[in-house]
């Protein structure tokens, strides 16, 4: 198979992990990344659910959705600054350092931060100064909600350079690093400064601070964590390559693509502020928040993989590539299961954590924990679709999907609400995912899904059973200690299941790799 990359050779794409068959070579890495990932994730859950019940009890709903909202802009503000220069970065970053071409991967970043940080800037100004404007639409002119908003708008270059930063140590297959400056360095600096400045009596301004201020200390340590994954000698160097334009011309075909997936993502939040209230944003934010801890289990797999799908085929090893993203994909199946059963089992009870009314979006839930679940059925496809040099038919996937999205909320919002915003999530995921499994097979042969899927969903099933009639007869009690002792039984009871019924060769290879992976850890 021809490589992707015109700028590079045959002789020069040699990478580290060649040299085995069926992806075994790669296990080791995916395995110990995974790990770090997922330390990295617990964390993250533990502070940001512990900062969200922290806003859910000293602000008001009304307060609370407007917080969201404009967390929701910013984001989406920043994920469309990035023109596609993020993944850019990870893929020649990889490739480079793959190649043992430091130099070059520097470059790499160089012109993510010459073309990504400007266009930020532009972003900044635009939120600024149409503050009034998005206020009068979403806010109801709301003078707070322009402060707000204006103190936010500084974030976007932040949240920008953080971000291709991150993707360097992500090429750099150094996944440590993007857990300490964002999973702990960004979060509890948030907590942190939030604390203080409620403390002081700012209000949701003081929290809007704190915000900023989290998120120009994430983009600190992703900075100095860059600097030292790229520090070391150059390389060998071929002048015939010109990474600044192989990022540009890998990039800004995503850029559209990066507004749409920005819009994808948080148009239903939006369209939900639009056409209901801050208070059904609030509902509709704890929610999401919750339903996405499946997507933390994607995340911690996709983070590792998606350099390595880019070496793979880049090098022509489709079989080894094959082979890793069933495993992979299996995985990330196998581990959501059990947290999508929590989710729909125990949605009232979830909601009610962040206090008594906030039970008015526990249907939501349910329909966000079903779009999740469709997610992490299809594994790391939509990053196979893009590293292996498909950038045209993602923008064709994630333009389908913001239709989709758009077109239910307006349908279902004004008689549903937040249960309207959360079916349109739902539907638009399971577009989106269908489409990509379709694609990989279509142009990359490989499918992810045989018979050994049934084992989780076997053990799944059983499990919720159990559980749900201990919930009904024996614990009638919805506290929190009461839902974590039925969660707890469902996690072991699924387990267990999975044992008994036998575990797949690779899963057992993984397995051992993950053990030898936190015994590494504890030991470095």
């Amino acid at each position: 198979m021809k490589k992707i990359d015109a700028n590079t050779t045959d002789e020069e794409s040699q990478s580290p992990g060649e040299g085995g068959a069926g992806g075994s070579t790669y296990l080791p890495q995916v395995a110990r990344g995974a790990v770090i990932n997922f330390s990295g994730i617990i964390a993250r859950l533990i502070l940001v659910y512990g900062y969200t019940f922290m806003l859910a009890r000293l602000l008001s709903v009304s307060e609370l959705g407007e917080y969201f909202l404009m967390l929701t802009i910013v984001n989406l503000l920043g994920l469309a600054s990035m023109v596609g220069l993020d993944l850019g970065v990870v893929r020649y970053v990889a490739l480079y350092a793959g190649e043992g071409k430091l130099g070059l991967a520097r470059k790499a970043l160089r012109a993510g931060l010459m073309f990504g940080l400007p266009v930020a800037l532009v972003f900044m100004a635009g939120l600024f100064f149409a503050a009034p404007a998005v206020s009068a639409h979403f806010f109801e002119s709301s003078a707070e909600a322009v402060t707000g908003l204006r103190i936010f708008a500084v974030a976007i270059p932040f949240l920008v350079a953080a971000r291709l930063f991150n993707a360097t140590t992500q090429g750099m297959h150094q996944m440590k690093y993007q857990v300490l400056s964002r999973d702990f360095g960004e979060q509890v600096a948030k907590i942190g400064f939030s604390v203080l400045l409620l403390a002081l009596g700012g209000g949701l301004i003081g929290v809007v601070w704190a915000n900023l201020a989290s998120m120009a200390t994430a983009a600190t340590l992703a900075l100095v964590f860059a600097m030292v994954v790229l520090a070391g000698p150059k390389g060998s160097s071929d002048t015939e390559i010109k990474p600044t334009a192989a990022v540009l011309r890998y990039s800004f075909p995503l850029a559209f693509a990066n507004i749409v997936v920005a819009l994808t993502l948080w148009v239903d939040t939006l369209i939900l502020g639009y056409l209901g209230t801050t208070e059904d944003v609030g509902f509709y934010g704890v929610a999401l928040k919750i339903s996405v801890i499946g997507a933390k289990i994607i995340t911690a797999f996709v983070i590792v993989f998606t350099p390595i799908i880019a070496d793979l085929w880049n090098q022509g090893r489709s079989e080894e590539l094959r082979e890793l993203y069933i495993t992979v994909s299996r995985w990330i199946f196998m581990l959501s299961i059990p947290i999508f059963l929590v989710l729909i089992l125990f949605s009232d009870s979830l909601m009610r954590i962040f206090g008594s009314n906030f039970v008015a979006g526990s249907v939501a839930l349910v329909f966000l924990a079903i779009g999740q679940m469709m997610s992490a059925s299809t594994g790391a496809a939509g990053f196979m679709v893009l590293m292996s040099g498909h950038s045209r038919l993602e923008l064709l996937n994630v333009s389908t999907t913001l239709a989709v999205n758009v077109v239910i909320c307006f349908l279902l919002i004004p008689r549903y609400g937040v249960v309207g915003a959360a079916i349109a999530h739902m539907s638009s995921l399971g577009v989106v995912n269908l489409m990509r499994i379709i694609e990989i097979w279509i142009f990359m042969h490989m499918y992810a899904y045989d018979r050994s899927y049934l084992k989780p969903i076997l053990s799944g099933f059983a499990g919720a059973l159990v559980v749900a009639l201990i919930g009904r007869y024996v614990i009638v009690d919805a506290g929190l200690m009461q839902l974590v002792a039925l969660a707890s039984v469902l996690f072991f009871l699924y387990f267990l299941g999975l044992v008994g019924l036998g575990l797949e060769e690779q899963d057992k290879t993984m397995l051992k790799k993950i053990k030898a992976s936190v015994i590494r850890i504890k030991t470095t």
